[in-house]
């Protein structure tokens, strides 16, 4: 619900959002917002005036692990799988051969 007197919401027509007075419609057919819904977040982000109202605040949120969190876990269980590692070993083993 938004507007100066909270009196305007957005429902879905079809495929497609339009604003809407609460006096006119009930209020359970006013969308209401999921932050966890890709495809509101991507209609929200969308929405442009002087028709809709501006979003502002969280329009898409997911638990996902943070990049370097998930770099020091993948690191630490290939540690574990293959030990420390050996950079000599590595560059010696297979078909090897001497530059003169």
């Amino acid at each position: 619900m938004f507007g100066k007197e909270r009196d305007k919401g957005i429902r879905l027509q079809g495929l497609t959002p339009e604003v809407v007075s609460l006096a006119d419609v009930p209020e359970s057919s006013i969308i209401v917002h999921d932050e966890t819904n890709p495809v509101l977040a991507a209609m929200l982000a969308h929405m442009r005036g002087p028709d809709f109202p501006t979003p502002i605040g969280v329009l898409f949120a997911v638990e996902r692990p943070v990049y370097d969190e998930a770099v020091h876990d993948q690191l630490g269980e290939a540690k574990r799988r293959n030990g420390d590692g050996d950079l000599e070993r590595l560059f010696r083993r297979g078909d090897v051969w001497t530059v003169s």
